[in-house]
């Protein structure tokens, strides 16, 4: 199901879902996740609430509450070559926007070995 929580889904006065667009960064299991704000309900947006997680996973990632003003915020330390789902909800004194919803999927992992995992200074006794 939706991982929000909506007390009265009809009300009036909330706000439009947010836009989403996603830009994989450079190393490949960071997602920087921009949102656009649409209408606001005729209240001004408090905050947005972000949740994501692997869509393998039942379990969501702890909620990110950002602040009215944000665009963006990046989600870093995701596995590798695998998808991911993510919710963005805009909140204003009305309530919740139904969730903006971005679909992506992480870079496969690099194959180089960092030398701290493997490197000839490692002995075994």
């Amino acid at each position: 199901g939706i991982p929000f929580h909506y007390s009265n889904v009809d009300s009036e006065g909330e706000p439009s879902p947010p836009k989403l667009e996603g830009k994989l960064q450079t190393m490949g299991n960071a997602l920087k996740v921009n949102w656009i704000k649409q209408d606001d309900g005729g209240s001004p947006i408090k905050h947005y609430l972000i949740r994501y997680r692997a869509k393998h996973v039942p379990d969501w990632k702890p909620e990110i509450r950002l602040p009215n003003g944000s665009e963006y915020v990046v989600l870093n330390s995701l596995d590798w070559n695998t998808e991911y789902e993510v919710y963005v909800v805009a909140e204003n004194q009305q309530g919740k926007s139904q969730p903006g919803t971005l679909f992506f999927r992480t870079a496969a992992e690099p194959t180089a070995i960092p030398a701290t995992l493997g490197s000839s200074c490692v002995t075994y006794t």
